[in-house]
């Protein structure tokens, strides 16, 4: 789900800002502080160590929904704040999942489980792209559009509090928890 905001953002955002009648320049630079983002994920690294996991990821996705939500809100100079927090968060919490998937699967299945999901993820990756441009093709609105991107953000959200709910220990692995005894 996570993926599907990205690419469907990184792909798409330039057209829908230059649409709002800001100029391709404009548009691409403001576009251009959305994949900034990842340097959120130092910060979340730490969280997630102090606390569940799970929650933390999903606190980042409905983060995630109400900046990308605002960035179809938004206009003017906020809009680069806008977008670029809306990046942050979303990226922080995308590449997130990794930790949290290698932390859940036993060491025999760890590199199968990760790989299976960031595998599948990348249907999300196309499907954002396809989901932006049928958006676009129906000639909706900038708000409407981003209301309909921020959704898989919450998907995810409720995702992560589901697994939580079913593996509530999951969350709570720790590697030296791991580590024999001396």
């Amino acid at each position: 789900m996570g993926l599907v905001i990205f690419y469907g953002l990184i792909n798409w955002l330039p057209l829908l800002l230059k649409e709002t009648g800001l100029s391709a320049q404009r548009a691409t630079m403001i576009s251009a502080l959305f994949p900034l983002g990842g340097i959120g994920a130092i910060y979340f690294g730490f969280l997630m160590d102090r606390y569940n996991a799970n929650i933390v990821i999903a606190i980042g996705y409905v983060l995630t929904a109400v900046f990308v939500y605002l960035v179809g809100q938004t206009a003017g100079g906020l809009l680069m704040v806008t977008v670029f927090v809306a990046g942050v968060v979303m990226n922080t919490a995308q590449s997130s999942l990794p930790a949290l998937a290698a932390a859940f699967y036993p060491t025999r299945g760890r590199a199968s489980g990760v790989s299976w999901m960031l595998g599948i993820g990348r249907f999300g990756g196309i499907a954002g792209s396809f989901l932006v441009a049928e958006l676009s093709r129906r000639q909706m609105g900038l708000g409407e559009i981003f209301l309909v991107v921020a959704i898989p953000a919450i998907i995810s959200a409720a995702a992560l509090m589901i697994k939580q709910f079913v593996h509530p220990h999951a969350a709570q692995h720790s590697v030296a928890k791991d580590l024999p005894a001396h």
